[in-house]
């Protein structure tokens, strides 16, 4: 949650055999292998990892800089439905001394369906927020919501833009509208590495690269 101001169906073959001949036919021949799990391509959406990820933050106007240090887990619930969970670490530079630190955790779900390769998505969350500067802390509720579409353009590449809304309850104007793109790469079977960027509308900017391990 970004707010400084203010993430088994095993198909089964049989083969069937009809009639004497086919039995004997089948005494004679060695079994033929079921074939192998399909591997799984670059998307995410559906799948069981955790993941580490580092985000540069670029604040517009200010001559300061943050870094955000995101760890993430995801748990497919049935078709179609995942759980996920979020804990996020942001600080800023120096800033008279201090730095702006950000803790924020997260939890939610997300819906999404397959349409021919493209898997839209709705997401919504609930969490809370610990923000400090100097000997000022503050904590707050916070919730956020997004959309977005995973698009597998290959085996191995995945591309997903999204929009995010986050707010925080206490105080005002802490609404944050994020507009961005991510992009999944798939190693192995298990491992992806990913990177994104997005601008919120404070003209902001973040870059993040990070890595998945699925499950």
């Amino acid at each position: 949650m970004k707010n400084i101001h203010s993430t088994n169906s095993l198909l089964l073959a049989a083969a069937v055999s009809l009639g004497l001949a086919a039995s004997a036919f089948a005494q004679t021949t060695a079994p033929a292998a079921e074939p192998a799990p399909a591997e799984r391509g670059a998307g995410l959406l559906g799948q069981n990892y955790a993941s580490l990820s580092y985000g540069f933050i670029d604040l517009d106007g200010t001559g300061v800089d943050a870094d955000s240090f995101t760890l993430g887990f995801n748990r497919n619930v049935r078709d179609g439905l995942d759980a996920f969970l979020e804990y996020d670490y942001t600080q800023t530079d120096r800033v008279f001394g201090s730095r702006l630190r950000q803790h924020s955790l997260l939890a939610g779900a997300r819906v999404f369906t397959n349409y021919q390769g493209i898997k839209p998505y709705a997401e919504a969350g609930v969490g809370w927020v610990w923000q400090e500067f100097g000997n000022n802390r503050e904590d707050s509720f916070g919730w956020g919501a997004g959309v977005g579409a995973e698009i597998e353009l290959s085996p191995v590449v995945a591309v997903t833009p999204f929009v995010r809304y986050t707010d925080l309850t206490e105080g005002s104007g802490n609404g944050t509208w994020d507009f961005g793109v991510k992009a999944n790469v798939r190693l192995t079977d298990k491992f992806t590495v990913l990177g994104s960027v997005s601008r919120d509308d404070d003209q902001n900017m973040e870059y993040r690269v990070g890595v998945n391990f699925r499950y």
